[in-house]
């Protein structure tokens, strides 16, 4: 197999991924951009880079900022987009293993190597979070950003953080309802928003005409409110909720039960970080950037020499984070082929540091409103599942860690969790909160990875065969 060469592959064509692209291209570097997905533009852009006039109500400010279409690099054909493809694997020298329906597996050579692999949802599990009909919140937005679908005539909202109010102004302007919005953390807290935001009037803005047109529809949220269980009755599903504490602890009596046809659920996300530790990108753990995050220096290098990092796997930060982060990680590359000057580049980095110091200090404000308390995990019921692929229960998982399974990857070959289709993408961060509430002191390391990153379509292997 032949390795096509490029001086630099971007792995995720979301904000950060976009915007090293746009840079790189008016530069005329031959770059790949690879993503999973057939249209790029990320979880937090998706459909606007396609169809902008159809987009939600409150759609990201930010989606007008980066346009591949217009740059040089697609004019003079240094530019390659590789959509609908998924990176198998990274190795030593800057190979990377492809795999597409399209075009089977083939290998890649690059110069250097920009990660912007992005963010997932993370949740606080409770009982009947499993159940048909309860969803992330954005999985609900992937629905109506991408293929104009409302998940549910009526909905329950519950989580911390503004996607949950953006995401209920969008219902409302698809003539959507909302039960009701039922925010963990306290109205107070919301107040610190405005210490944390500076230089970004936009966000501001927007969350304020979101939470205008809640009130304009008589929708009040109601705060420090957690779903503790869930259960299916009549068609419907009945919430029943309580009143918790800032350390979780939850209120005796403040029992409240709400039905609704679907659960929307959110707290917070976590980076994609598999891709960076399986090329052997040196990791740390934060619950101020949100768990797991690739350790990066002011050029936005990783530990290993050529390969960078950008956006929400560099600590969770948003959309305006990663834009930068992406942008910085394409000067520094055009710096070290030498194609800025170091007075260029100096200027431009110092700049862009600046706004990235601001963007940080919001993300830590966010990932501490997310943040689920250890006192919480231990109100959580025994038979609340956490690994979902295998049937892992909070209370199996309790028995293996007080029997002496105390660090993730001994508990993953005790009991089998991370071990389904997901990989421990949706059960890793939950066990990595589970072990530190349970082994406060305890060593913290990530799960293990291994090529492939995630399962090979049988299709991929014998391109153009119908299976």
């Amino acid at each position: 197999m032949l390795a096509e060469k490029y001086d630099v592959v971007i792995i995720g064509a979301g904000p950060a991924g976009m915007s090293a692209a746009s840079i790189l291209a008016d530069y005329s570097v031959k770059t790949l951009l690879v993503d999973e997905n057939e249209h790029s533009g990320g979880q937090l852009w998706r459909g606007l880079t396609e169809q902008p006039d159809s987009s939600p109500r409150f759609s990201n400010s930010l989606n007008n900022k980066v346009n591949l279409l217009a740059t040089t690099g697609c004019r003079d054909g240094s530019l390659h987009i590789h959509a609908a493809a998924s990176v198998l694997g990274i190795f030593p020298e800057n190979y990377i293993l492809l795999s597409s329906k399209e075009e089977g597996i083939k290998e890649i050579k690059a110069g250097n190597i920009i990660f912007a692999t992005g963010a997932r949802e993370k949740v606080r599990p409770f009982e009947g979070w499993t159940l048909p009909g309860v969803m992330t919140v954005g999985a609900v937005q992937i629905l109506l950003k991408h293929y104009h679908v409302l998940a549910a005539s009526e909905m329950l909202i519950n989580g911390a953080g503004p996607l949950m109010y953006v995401l209920a102004g969008n219902v409302l302007s698809q003539n959507g309802r909302i039960s009701t919005l039922l925010d963990r953390s306290s109205f107070s807290s919301l107040l610190g928003t405005t210490r944390v935001m500076g230089g970004q009037f936009g966000k501001l803005g927007q969350g304020f005409s979101a939470f205008g047109h809640l009130v304009k529809n008589r929708i009040l949220p109601r705060y420090n409110r957690q779903i503790i269980r869930a259960e299916s009755k009549s068609g419907l599903l009945e919430a029943t909720t309580a009143e918790i504490l800032s350390d979780g602890t939850i209120v005796d009596g403040s029992s409240k039960r709400y039905k609704t046809k679907l659960i929307a659920m959110t707290n917070g996300f976590v980076g994609n970080t598999e891709l960076p530790q399986l090329a052997g990108c040196e990791l740390d753990y934060s619950s101020d950037k949100g768990g797991w995050f690739v350790t990066v220096d002011s050029s936005m290098e990783t530990s290993v020499s050529s390969v960078y990092a950008a956006g929400e796997i560099t600590g969770i930060g948003g959309g305006d984070k990663a834009v930068v982060e992406g942008q910085l990680a394409a000067l520094s590359v055009l710096h070290q082929s030498e194609r800025l000057s170091e007075t260029d580049f100096d200027r431009k980095q110092k700049s862009l540091l600046l706004r990235r110091k601001q963007y940080e200090r919001f993300g830590t404000y966010l990932n501490r409103q997310w943040r689920i308390p250890a006192k919480e995990w231990k109100t959580i019921a025994d038979d609340t599942i956490i690994c979902r692929c295998e049937d892992i229960t909070i209370g199996k998982l309790r028995s293996w860690i007080k029997a002496g399974f105390t660090t993730s990857n001994v508990l993953k070959r005790a009991t089998r969790c991370s071990m389904g289709n997901c990989q421990g993408r949706t059960c890793g961060p939950l066990i990595y909160d589970i072990l530190a509430a349970c082994v406060p002191a305890g060593e913290t390391k990530p799960f293990s990875v291994r090529m492939p990153i995630k399962p090979v379509p049988l299709g991929d292997l014998v391109p153009g065969e119908v299976m």
